[in-house]
């Protein structure tokens, strides 16, 4: 990440948006988040996976777009999209039976990023929908089959798109909604202070889809996040680009 201390995420301006497409990818409920005791910032998690494995990384996505980095039970992963590859940095174990890493890159073509920002205030419903509205594209008539990328995420990934937007839950699935090639996803979310305060705090997340043809990644803030009733605004920019080909 080239100094993650030091380097801003690159502003792409002359990026065109993602073209805008009623109803093309569903829309999930939100499922709950729970949150665990710090273990360091993005920054010092990035640095704990040591300098061999931060090079080898920053030799390969070219310029820094966005990143995180998370320690799950003290072992360290990162996910870093640059503007010329798609970089995950996995724990796992070496042929002796000792801790190791594994980095995995999409190789990216530079020219097919597409960025568009996510600024809303979120409505409070007077009603929670039902679960047949929450897993139905908008535009779609009652009972539409679900499209396929909802069964490839998985409860939790639907669980915490559902936190998101519509807008930005839409741009992240566009490119996999009638696609059925293995789907690659995750995300990471935190908040400083304690969301009872008044005011609420500001939720920093994170997420990305991906298969061997795009590759789709989100973060942003949402602010006044209060637990039970989600933030009261977002601020998210979300970008896309095309997988040269190449096995992952």
């Amino acid at each position: 990440m080239r100094s993650a201390r030091s380097t801003a995420p690159v502003r792409r301006d002359q990026q065109r948006s993602p073209a805008r497409q009623a109803g093309s990818g569903p829309i999930h409920a939100a499922g709950s988040l729970g949150f665990t005791e710090s273990v360091g910032t993005r920054e010092e998690v990035w640095d704990r996976l040591g300098v061999k494995i931060r090079e080898r990384v920053n030799a390969r996505i070219g310029q820094l777009v966005e990143w995180w980095a998370s320690d799950t039970s003290g072992r360290n992963a990162a996910v870093v999209l640059g503007t010329k590859a798609f970089v995950t940095v996995e724990p796992t174990i070496n042929a002796a039976g000792g801790p190791a890493h594994e980095i995995r890159a999409l190789r990216l073509d530079e020219s097919t990023f597409r960025r568009a920002s996510v600024i809303e205030t979120v409505a409070k419903a007077t009603a929670a929908p039902s679960s047949a509205d929450n897993r139905v594209a908008p535009g779609s008539r009652p009972g539409a089959p679900v499209p396929t990328s909802t069964s490839r995420l998985g409860e939790a990934m639907s669980g915490f798109l559902g936190n998101l937007p519509a807008r930005a839950q839409q741009l992240l699935q566009e490119p996999f909604v009638d696609d059925h090639d293995d789907l690659w996803h995750d995300y990471y979310y935190f908040r400083p202070g304690s969301a009872g305060s008044l005011g609420g705090t500001a939720l920093h997340v994170w997420c990305y889809l991906a298969d061997k043809r795009y590759v789709t990644f989100a973060a942003g803030v949402g602010h006044g996040y209060r637990q039970g009733s989600g933030p009261s605004s977002w601020e998210l920019t979300c970008w896309r680009a095309e997988v040269l080909r190449n096995p992952r």
